[in-house]
């Protein structure tokens, strides 16, 4: 009995701290450590049905990047927000690639 309740005790745990809201054919990784701002704290999004990069940060969902950076980095200069928003479109561009790849392997 207690194998049992032992798995469905840490699901259940774990369904209680998750956000809820990202589809379930969306892939998420910890947004990339960047100089001038500590935005490890997001993670990128891509919904891979329609194949589109959003972000989450506490369990909102932003698909404006410049509002996440306003959030997230309020003092940030306008070359701070450069540098981030090259890193987050980069980093995005190489979470969908995977996607793309890992689908194709799938077929």
């Amino acid at each position: 009995m207690k194998k049992f309740l032992l798995p469905v005790a840490l699901f259940a745990a774990f369904a209680l701290t998750a956000c809820g809201d990202e589809p379930l054919d969306s892939a998420c990784e910890q947004a990339d450590k960047t100089k001038s701002c500590d935005i490890t704290k997001a993670e990128i999004c891509s919904d891979e049905e329609i194949e589109e990069v959003y972000y989450t940060y506490n369990c909102k969902k932003y698909t404006d990047v410049d509002e996440l950076i306003s959030v997230l980095c309020p003092n940030a200069t306008e070359m701070d927000r450069y540098e981030i928003r090259k890193s987050l479109s980069a980093q995005g561009k190489r979470l969908l690639d995977r996607i793309r790849v890992n689908a194709i392997r799938a077929i």
